[in-house]
């Protein structure tokens, strides 16, 4: 799968899409032993990407770390709190929360806004990242959203038939309406993909204004009682289903 760096790099927790360009413009980022361009793409399964001297596509996809054993992280993000393991301007990240819990080097799997909260899984299992952020195995991701705006069904029905995006088809999976006061709105959104801020960019087509935006589900992970800015590790139940979901041996 063809993919720019600066997603891929998002996608994987190394680095903000921000983040990841200031890399690239730095010439930290090599593709097959040359330096990368903005907004080149790279298909993992046929290039060789380096990033500050690490072998991605064999390091990070295949799952090695560095061989350490796996371990799977259930973290609760909090809000202004950046989903990769650093930043250039120096603003907490998420990696924040596992200081002096365990000395293996975990990557979020894909992200969560600067201003949404909610669900985040870390681990060191590359390929279960890969597979869990790929569009192709159809992992769900459920959020509830306080949003501001005027409700009618059609408008649900309008985010589930689709609508454009930056020039490509996004569409929920489902979208409920929890509650409704006046202009505010408490929503259920359950998506398959996971673009950038999409959930946010959908409700703005249809003219609904983001207040508050939790992610409390991923696949079979939910988030559950779970406080703000906490961690625990996942049970070997959980992460059998989990494996299982995206057919992972």
């Amino acid at each position: 799968m063809t993919v720019r760096i600066n997603k891929l790099l998002a996608d994987l927790g190394l680095s903000s899409r921000r983040g990841a360009d200031l890399l690239i413009s730095a010439g930290k980022v090599k593709i097959n032993d040359r330096k990368a361009k903005l907004g080149e793409k790279v298909d993992l399964a046929k290039d060789k990407l380096v990033v500050n001297g690490e072998l991605i596509n064999q390091e990070l996809l295949q799952g090695t770390m560095g061989g350490e054993n796996y371990e799977y992280w259930l973290l609760n993000k909090p809000l202004a709190v950046i989903s990769a393991v650093s930043d250039p301007a120096n603003r907490r990240t998420v990696m924040h929360f596992l200081k002096n819990k365990t000395q293996a080097r975990l990557y979020p799997v894909g992200r969560l806004d600067y201003d949404s909260e909610g669900l985040l899984l870390m681990t060191n299992n590359g390929e279960l990242t890969y597979r869990l952020t790929h569009p192709k195995y159809g992992v769900e991701k459920e959020y509830l959203v306080d949003a501001l705006g005027i409700f009618t069904q059609s408008k649900i029905i309008r985010l589930e038939k689709g609508v454009l995006l930056a020039g490509k088809i996004a569409k929920a999976e489902q979208v409920e309406l929890l509650n409704k006061e006046d202009r505010n709105l408490e929503l259920k959104f359950i998506l398959h993909e996971g673009r950038k801020r999409e959930v946010r960019r959908l409700c703005a087509r249809v003219g609904w204004e983001v207040q508050r935006l939790v992610r409390v589900r991923l696949g079979n992970l939910e988030l559950g009682s779970l406080q703000p800015g906490t961690v625990r590790k996942l049970t070997e139940t959980e992460i059998t289903e989990l494996k299982r979901s995206v057919k992972l041996a």
